[in-house]
């Protein structure tokens, strides 16, 4: 799988993500570290844009029901 293409500048490094998780048990590579990070954030960017999304179509009065797919 090819890693996620990142534009943002990252404040979590996968060392870091290593380190983090080895403090509460879990032991993971640096590659596994680095694809799950690839995922969270893709996964944030998401959740983000859905809500502004969901924010927008509430101020213009359009409901789940009712918008176009």
């Amino acid at each position: 799988m090819q890693p996620y293409l990142r534009e943002e500048k990252r404040t979590v490094t996968p060392k870091k993500a290593m380190q983090i998780l080895a403090e509460h048990g879990t032991h993971i590579s640096l590659e596994t570290a680095e694809l799950m990070l690839d995922f969270l954030y893709k996964l944030s960017n998401l959740s983000v844009s859905e809500a502004i999304l969901s924010v927008s179509r509430q101020k213009n009065g359009i409901s789940p029901k009712n918008r176009k797919s």
